[in-house]
């Protein structure tokens, strides 16, 4: 029996989280990319894309509720403007992660 103990780099070498931040450096991904990969990743992610979806959903309801109530032009256009705005934020920031992550891919 040796008195050696196993090294915790033995082990830390093959997880597969590491490994895929090694490929991802190797490619040219930064920091944060490499964040945002393993973010993306995670249960938490699909659980929020899902929520975002939703959210997506009921933004589009709005003008369609503001049409059946029967809202004047000009505050349906205001409602699509804003609506519009706001999808492309919420929209940014989804593919902010999913760029990285695509950045980060094999």
């Amino acid at each position: 029996m040796s008195d050696a103990a196993l090294r915790p780099d033995v082990f830390i070498g093959n997880l597969p989280s590491l490994v895929k931040q090694d490929q991802a450096t190797k490619k040219g991904a930064t920091t944060e990319e490499i964040q945002l990969a393993a973010m993306a990743e995670s249960a938490g992610w699909m659980i929020f894309k899902e929520f975002v979806g939703q959210v997506k959903d009921e933004l589009d309801q709005l003008n369609e509720q503001a049409i059946g109530q029967g809202k004047t032009k000009e505050e349906i256009g205001e409602n699509a403007i804003v609506i519009s705005l706001v999808k492309g934020v919420v929209n940014k920031l989804i593919f902010k992660v999913e760029d990285a992550k695509d950045a980060c891919a094999k």
